[in-house]
């Protein structure tokens, strides 16, 4: 998540909302925040609730893909990613989602 909290200062910038979501406890999250400095909510989903509504949880293994989701303001996904646990989020990337997003509400 590193990625994503490089650039959480410059999304909520422009309006928008980061939020984290995993099956761990608020315990671990906590702790987990703690250690890595985030500077956004890290939400529990231990019953996977949310991950699966999402689509990404790996029933083998009981936990979520690493994903990112960009939710607009009337609550429709607009775009997403999702892939292995190895993956590392690009902050970049969000940024020029929301560059494509903001260019075509303008239209």
């Amino acid at each position: 998540m590193g990625g994503l909290d490089q650039v959480a200062e410059r999304l909520r910038q422009r309006g928008a909302v980061v939020l984290a979501v995993s099956a761990d406890t608020t315990f671990c999250h906590a702790e987990f925040a703690k250690a890595r400095g985030f500077s956004f909510p890290l939400l529990s989903d231990v019953h996977r609730t949310v991950i699966r509504a999402y689509g990404v949880h790996d029933e083998d293994r009981n936990v979520a893909y690493r994903s990112t989701f960009v939710i607009d303001r009337e609550g429709a996904l607009r775009w997403g990613q999702a892939g292995d646990r190895l993956m590392v989020r690009d902050g970049s990337e969000i940024l020029r989602v929301l560059d494509v997003l903001e260019s075509t509400r303008k239209k």
